[in-house]
């Protein structure tokens, strides 16, 4: 049953004048009412509201009330003037769900100075949601540069989504000056997703090192997905014909 005219009224009121944990409640509550006259206030309590809790349920409950337009526009502007991480993070969340390609596009700078590795994740989470070719290069930098291991999971991770060409040779420059065992593993399987015999040498280098255990199995299942998509019976047929 959807809320009544004056169950929104109190969920609005509790939103601004009531303590932290009512508002963060209230916050919540408007977003799963699905009406769009409570888009406004939501707006303001994520752009004004003291309480970062409140501001982030703000802003993840305004990602259920998508309208196309006015939503995304607002929030690519106040994801660069808030100062929480954890508000910048639901908001980049929150644009990586609904989709807009010009909101999103509009974070791009955010990455230059952002010194959150939560919410670096969460936009490059938003650019392989996205899966433009626009993010491909700036998705590979980071799979490169960035100090943040979880940062480096989710590039591999949104590069497979990504519709712009892969450059396997920057790729493969990527697996082999990792030291993240989870990372290696990921960049392993994106590999397989660019069948090419020169990945070869490299992945079965990955499978002698005890130190990468993760790897071995990625790099094991990146070898037959290899092998099958170049025409061989499987990845033994493979390595032996090119040794």
């Amino acid at each position: 049953m959807g809320a009544t005219k004056k169950e929104v009224s109190d969920y609005v009121e509790e939103l601004v004048n009531w303590d932290v944990a009512t508002r963060e409640d209230a916050a919540k509550n408007l977003g799963d009412i699905g009406d769009e006259t409570v888009i406004d206030p939501l707006l303001t309590a994520m752009k004004q509201d003291e309480s970062e809790d409140v501001r982030s349920a703000a802003a993840r409950s305004l990602g259920k009330l998508a309208d196309g337009g006015k939503i995304p526009k607002e929030f690519a502007k106040a994801i660069f003037v808030e100062k929480s991480p954890i508000v910048r993070k639901a908001i980049a969340d929150t644009l990586g769900d609904i989709g807009n390609t010009s909101a999103i596009k509009q974070m791009i700078p955010l990455l230059e100075n952002e010194k959150s590795h939560w919410v670096r994740e969460a936009v490059i989470d938003a650019f392989g949601k996205n899966a433009s070719s626009d993010f491909g290069e700036i998705i590979l930098h980071h799979l490169k540069t960035d100090p943040s291991e979880e940062v480096r999971v989710q590039a591999s991770i949104s590069l497979l989504k990504c519709k712009s060409e892969i450059d396997l040779d920057s790729i493969l420059y990527c697996f082999k000056q990792e030291t993240s065992d989870e990372v290696k593993s990921h960049i392993a399987t994106l590999i397989a997703k660019i069948p090419d015999e020169k990945s070869v040498e490299f992945l079965t280098e990955a499978l002698d090192s005890d130190e990468y255990k993760l790897t071995q199995a990625a790099v094991a299942e990146a070898l037959h997905e290899i092998a099958i998509k170049l025409g061989y019976k499987d990845e033994n047929e493979m390595l032996d014909s090119i040794e």
